[in-house]
């Protein structure tokens, strides 16, 4: 008995010794994996660079030994784009060690070398990893983005109309007026979605010698050129169609407005993260139904033209 009972004590008191052993050792084999050195040098001699290879997709950590340090880095071949460089710390670490992370926009061979923060080239040592977590988050979020929100504001300009479903008399000539609308936005942010759409817009639209109206409106609109792309920069172009119902003051009219047009938009994204800014144009045919039309008069269907220049901010 005394035996098995002293067995049995020391299986309790290894068994929680082994389990949390062999804890340590998974943590230490993924902290161990997580960080995969690819180069360790030190910048000595002044010019001096070196080169390595960087895959895009993938993140790497800089670690530089020095403070007020950073890198700098373009590819062996001038027309490869220089990855994006930004501080992975807002403030200095005890030790004076820099951190950064860098986000290579090619597959492409990279010529480095360190620099002092707005100065001359810092001699100092290199470690640099692939951050194997940090670039499984950046795969996942390039095949599995979300939708984007954002906000538009826009102006421009539209050519007259008659608010009146009646046809004008010969020589009434409307004037032109102006826009200004702002809209909350969507847009699919993965390169094989072609969508983006104002969700829920209020436009104000005023035209000299006539009342103006305040428009609710959407607009989809579909990417037929460029290139949708998740973490850099680009084109789009394609049609739009804008649904509106508008208010006019001291009016019982409930006009509508049905515009089919085109547009073309710069998106400048960040590599970091989803989202960014867009500059947009757009053109657009507009027709318009719902306003008065005087007893026995011949219907008719106002219709006028609209340009407009807009910037958005999504995330």
């Amino acid at each position: 008995m005394t035996c098995r009972t002293g067995a049995i004590y020391l299986a309790l008191m290894l068994g929680p010794a082994s389990i949390a052993s062999a804890q340590i050792s998974s943590v230490s084999s993924t902290s161990d994996t997580s960080y995969v050195l690819l180069l360790d040098h030190d910048f000595s001699g002044p010019g001096e660079r070196i080169q390595v290879f960087l895959q895009n997709g993938q993140v790497y950590r800089a670690e530089l030994n020095s403070a007020n340090a950073s890198l700098e880095i373009r590819g062996v071949e001038r027309t490869i784009q220089a990855p994006h460089i930004y501080p992975f710390l807002s403030m200095e670490t005890p030790s004076g060690t820099t951190l950064l992370e860098i986000y290579p926009e090619k597959d492409a061979l990279y010529e480095i070398r360190s620099r002092e923060i707005g100065g001359d080239q810092l001699p100092t040592r290199l470690r640099l990893y692939r951050d194997v977590a940090a670039s499984s988050r950046r795969e996942y979020v390039r095949a599995n983005q979300a939708w984007e929100i954002g906000l538009e504001l826009a102006g421009g300009w539209h050519s007259g109309f008659a608010e009146s479903s009646t046809t004008p008399a010969i020589g009434d000539d409307p004037t032109g007026g102006t826009d200004v609308e702002g809209c909350f936005t969507a847009r699919g942010a993965a390169p094989s979605s072609r969508l983006r759409m104002c969700v829920f817009g209020l436009g104000y639209q005023s035209q000299h010698g006539a009342r103006s109206i305040l428009w609710i409106y959407a607009e989809p609109r579909f990417r037929l050129l460029g290139a949708g792309g998740v973490d850099h920069s680009g084109w789009e172009i394609g049609p739009l169609f804008r649904f509106g119902v508008g208010m006019i003051s001291a009016s019982p009219a409930t006009p509508v407005v049905i515009a089919p047009g085109a547009f073309i938009a710069r998106d400048l994204r960040n590599a970091s993260h989803q989202g960014g800014w867009t500059l947009q144009a757009s053109y657009s045919r507009s027709f318009y139904k719902g306003f008065p039309r005087a007893i026995g008069a011949e219907p008719a269907t106002p219709r006028g033209h609209r340009l407009s220049l807009g910037i958005g901010w999504y995330r």
